[in-house]
């Protein structure tokens, strides 16, 4: 008797073909810095060695995202120490800012948040890096910076957010303004890059050839210092060599909670780690996994986590060097039971967000992750704010300035460029961090590196993290999954509940009648939530990018192969 047909093929199923090895692994937004950091992972460097390759490859590739003019925040987890650290180089304002920094005639100068002298902030990204190489690396500023000065000497293929971004209205206002920028990021007959083309710059080459030789002095100090003060003040800023010889990059104590089974460790303020804990801290009263993947009722209950999370943001937050900030209570069990319990059936709105104009709010900046087979872990986000920053380009030196003084209040309730109004607790003075939405996060698992995550884009980091440990914890996805599936983010109901293409018209029908206002993100979009995370499972270490841009996670094999996703820019 012959045997019955099966009505399934076999097998019916197997697992997705990642990026995964056992040697270590990068999550960046690059294809190039992912190679960077590996081949330092491959030729016998640690995750923080990797982390500074990682971080100056990305300042030559991404000048539009981050770079030696901007900051960042790195938080980091030392295996030999078993503890976290969380270094602050996001930068601070000059000594001689107030808070009319912005002001002109009682009136707040929108212009001079994004494109004066006024916007910049002591770039702190280069101070940063050194301070790890020098406490947790092995290797020295030359070796790491390899990587970096061969790309721009050489040349790299143009990203599609480096092509895109030059046509936005904000950079062609900072390319009117700029000759130096022109001729940096422009070809000689003065077209944009497109998508792929390559394109080197030989004059952050030398800058960083200089700085491998002399050290970060050079840069704070030396004679760029005093081209950097004299580029700021040409465009009405108020700096002195004083603010660049003297800056420290700030240790900050880690925050920390607990999130189902995962202890999660945050950056602590002036980031936005605390607003990701405060929402996962109210999501743990509701069963996730029960409700099901992106359903309406899932969905409900993180939207309106998010709203909450905002409202204490805005209200009540600043640099806590500054400001008194009672940051144990807004990441407490208790506080976040309360918040939990204002949630209703029906959305709504948890702060004065009435007058707030629906509009489109850009993010940027870069992230980007790292694990070693020693069990360090690196997650650090980096900025120069805008994109292109201020626009600001120190003529012969390669790199552009930040504008990361307008994340600043430049009035109480005045909305910042990013759609995020704050209090007088974010306020301009001298020496302080400004309120960032940056917020790198590592999570652990019975006591080992589980999750490194982190995110750019603008308030939709804070947004984007927090969907991506849900997917990892709550659905138990790797980093490849959690990544790519759509998400939403929303800020106040009258801005509206921003939901990316895939989540089901039933679904976000059921949602409307929540009285959720619905922006729906068209099937060829994505939202601007660039999303990289490495993860630890048993032996393997797990990598992915975004899809959302051309993002690239690798991992390291036993033999010194690399295996990378993403798009790839070959020579």
């Amino acid at each position: 008797m012959e045997e019955k047909d099966s009505i399934y093929m076999w097998p019916s199923h197997w697992g997705r073909p990642v990026a995964h090895g056992s040697q270590g692994a990068v999550s960046s937004n690059s294809v190039y810095a992912t190679r960077a950091g590996l081949s330092i992972l491959r030729n016998g460097g640690n995750a923080f060695d990797a982390a500074t390759a990682v971080a100056l490859a990305l300042s030559v590739v991404e000048p539009h995202h981050s770079g030696i003019g901007g900051g960042c925040f790195s938080l980091l987890y030392s295996a030999g120490e078993k503890k976290c650290y969380a270094i602050d180089g996001r930068g601070v304002a000059p000594m001689q800012a107030t808070e009319h920094l912005f002001m002109r005639d009682g009136k707040v100068q929108s212009e001079w948040k994004d494109l004066g002298g006024q916007s910049v902030a002591v770039p702190g990204l280069l101070k940063t890096i050194e301070t790890i190489l020098k406490t947790h690396g092995t290797m020295d500023f030359s070796e790491v910076a390899q990587p970096a000065i061969r790309l721009a000497e050489e040349g790299f293929g143009v990203s599609f957010t480096g092509a895109l971004t030059v046509e936005d209205d904000s950079v062609r206002r900072k390319l009117k303004l700029s000759g130096a920028m022109r001729r940096l990021y422009l070809k000689e007959n003065g077209s944009c890059y497109q998508f792929g083309e390559r394109q080197k710059n030989p004059e952050l080459a030398e800058l960083l050839k200089n700085i491998s030789r002399q050290g970060t002095e050079y840069f704070y100090q030396g004679p760029c210092a005093g081209e950097i003060v004299e580029w700021i003040n040409r465009r009405g800023g108020c700096f002195t060599l004083a603010d660049l010889s003297e800056y420290k990059p700030r240790y900050r104590e880690p925050m920390k909670t607990s999130y189902r089974d995962c202890e999660v460790v945050a950056f602590a303020l002036p980031s936005g780690g605390s607003t990701v804990l405060e929402m996962l801290n109210i999501l743990e009263h509701t069963d996730l996994k029960a409700c099901g993947h992106n359903s309406a009722a899932s969905l409900h209950a993180i939207a309106e986590a998010m709203k909450i999370s905002f409202a204490d943001r805005g209200a009540a937050l600043g640099d806590p060097d500054f400001v008194a900030v009672d940051a144990d209570r807004i990441i407490s069990k208790e506080f976040a039971k309360e918040r939990f319990q204002r949630i209703g059936v029906k959305a709504e709105d948890y702060a004065a967000g009435q007058e707030l104009d629906l509009k489109e709010y850009p993010g940027n900046t870069s992230h980007f992750s790292v694990m070693d087979r020693w069990g360090n872990v690196v997650s650090q986000t980096q900025t120069i704010r805008d994109w292109f920053g201020s626009g600001i380009v120190v003529d012969g030196r390669g790199f552009v300035l930040n504008n990361a003084m307008s994340d600043f209040s430049a009035a109480e309730g005045e909305m910042t460029s990013q759609g995020l109004a704050y209090g007088s607790a974010n306020g301009i003075q001298g020496g302080k961090t400004p309120l960032s939405s940056m917020s790198p996060c590592i999570l652990f698992r019975d006591d080992s590196p589980f999750l490194a995550i982190g995110a750019a884009g603008g308030p939709r980091i804070i947004s984007g993290i927090l969907q991506g440990i849900v997917n990892a914890v709550d659905y138990s996805m790797t980093p490849e999954r959690l990544v790519n599936l759509p998400y939403i983010h929303v800020i106040t109901n009258r801005q509206g509940l921003e939901a990316e293409y895939g989540i089901s018209e039933d679904t976000l029908t059921l949602l409307e009648k929540k009285n959720h206002h619905i922006v729906r993100t068209q099937a060829a979009e994505a939202m601007s939530v660039m999303l990289n995370s490495v993860m630890c499972r048993g032996t393997e270490f797990y990598a992915a990018g975004t899809g959302r841009v051309d993002g690239c996670g690798g991992a390291l094999l036993p033999d010194g192969s690399f295996i990378l996703e993403g798009v790839s820019q070959e020579k």
